[in-house]
């Protein structure tokens, strides 16, 4: 099988690190986000109008850092639970003006230097069920997100998966219908879909 890279986006919740994991083999490289990693998460999620300008430009920075060091160490056939168009999406919520055209110009010259994702897996996943299940995990950084949030960050989602459709191969999944982390049918499903685009 050729090299290949893939991200895998979708919403708060919406079963990015599931995918991932799904093809953690011999064959495939898993990335997953390290979010901690960031100094500015915690603040952001206690205040995310306050603290978003320099917690989407560290998350950037840091899934840049950590494709290009991936790629230096030979690794193959990468599988993100992060994507730039995950980022991008929370920036469009948050930031305006010359803000967004900072982060946006940032973007480019990370996209630049990194090779283009050979395909996307877009997982589309209501705001409701994203709450519940963001409630069942009870990380206490995440108590203050709500339904107006991820209602608007799934629609700016939707707008950026939109704007490179034609460009990168997309498929979606509604990852709210399809238990791929529980059901071994829908496991398996979710499996032979992606590696069917797989070059």
């Amino acid at each position: 099988m050729d090299n290949f890279l893939f991200e895998v986006c979708g919403g708060i919740a919406a079963g990015k690190t599931t995918i991932a994991s799904l093809f953690n083999t011999q064959k495939h490289t898993p990335l997953y986000e390290d979010f901690k990693k960031s100094p500015f998460w915690k603040a952001f999620y206690c205040n995310p109008g306050k603290y978003i300008f320099e917690t989407e430009i560290s998350f950037i920075l840091l899934h840049y850092h950590q494709i290009k060091i991936a790629i230096e160490e030979g690794k193959n056939n990468l599988i993100c639970d992060f994507s730039f168009l995950v980022d991008h999406a929370f920036a469009k919520v948050g930031l305006f003006s010359s803000k967004l055209e900072a982060f946006e110009t940032v973007l480019r010259e990370i996209r630049k230097e990194l090779p283009q994702p050979n395909l996307i897996v877009y997982l589309k996943c209501d705001a409701k069920t994203e709450l519940s299940r963001i409630r069942k995990r009870a990380r206490s950084e995440e108590s203050s997100i709500n339904l107006e949030f991820l209602d608007a960050l799934n629609k700016a989602l939707q707008d950026v998966v939109e704007e490179i459709k034609g460009q990168i191969p997309v498929i979606t999944i509604d990852s709210a219908r399809k238990d791929f982390a529980n059901d071994e049918s829908a496991k398996v499903e979710v499996i032979q879909l992606i590696e069917d685009y797989l070059p």
